[in-house]
């Protein structure tokens, strides 16, 4: 029996220091501070910051988002009347709702399991919807189509049966849309190299061709260059030398920020 209390005990110290954490958690996210260490986001901030799992991770910045919020959703944790998991499935689906409805969920939620709270939330399947699931050597993507869907891809298969399984088909039509997209960017920066990588052609220093645009994003490998920042999302095209200080569109005064830290440089 003692280790029974003792376990006790420690359960009682885990809430508080979920707590805690998650308190903590809105003063960073309140602060922003994780952008200065290189990070776009509170969930890039908890997955590389802190070591935490992307599922875990997106418990807690669901938490901590709704708990700005509705407050005493950290009390209810505490206690044990509401868990993280909880939580994560109604911040899915009460973001846009109004507050009174928001408490009025969660007042519902109380004392259920993870099992009963997703139930209240069920919603029809999308007619199209890919699952994926990344390993240390592949990526696994499931597919779900409706019928009409199903059919014409069959309908392409069978087409192409003489030089392709549906695998290779696949595999085809990705690469042929790269393709496609890698010769229009060569073709558009041979012709306008001289003029858009030199000096600039608008007299609106605001003004970026796309042109431009997709060559400092390929430079970038689409990704924000701002120092830490590993972001692939979200992606703006950023004067180093900012227009109110006399930059302009030249190649080399432009660079790729997540939006987060294009906001954060000001």
């Amino acid at each position: 029996m003692n280790i029974h209390f003792e376990l006790l005990e420690l359960r009682k110290k885990e809430k508080r220091i979920t707590s805690d954490i998650l308190n903590k958690l809105q003063d960073m996210e309140n602060s922003r501070q994780y952008l200065e260490m290189g990070h776009h986001s509170l969930f890039d901030y908890l997955v590389r910051g802190l070591g935490y799992s992307e599922a875990t991770a997106y418990q807690r910045q669901a938490c901590v988002r709704l708990a700005k919020e509705v407050p005493e959703i950290k009390q209810k944790i505490d206690q044990g009347s509401l868990t993280l998991s909880a939580v994560t499935t109604a911040f899915k689906h009460l973001r846009k709702k109004p507050m009174a409805e928001k408490r009025k969920v969660l007042r519902s939620m109380e004392n259920k399991s993870s099992r009963e709270v997703k139930a209240m939330f069920l919603e029809p399947t999308p007619t199209l919807k890919i699952k994926k699931t990344e390993y240390v050597d592949k990526v696994h993507l499931r597919l779900e189509l409706s019928h009409e869907q199903n059919d014409k891809l069959e309908r392409l298969k069978a087409l192409k049966s003489h030089k392709h399984n549906l695998e290779s088909l696949l595999m085809d039509l990705i690469e042929k849309e790269l393709k496609l997209y890698e010769n229009i960017q060569r073709k558009s920066l041979k012709s306008s190299e001289s003029k858009e990588l030199g000096a600039p052609r608008s007299r609106n220093p605001r003004q970026i061709s796309k042109r431009l645009r997709n060559d400092v994003l390929k430079t970038s490998n689409y990704k924000c260059q701002y120092p830490g920042c590993e972001s692939h999302q979200f992606l703006q095209i950023d004067h180093i030398v900012p227009v109110r200080l006399g930059g302009d569109q030249r190649r080399n005064n432009l660079q790729v920020l997540c939006s987060a830290h294009n906001l954060h440089k000001g």
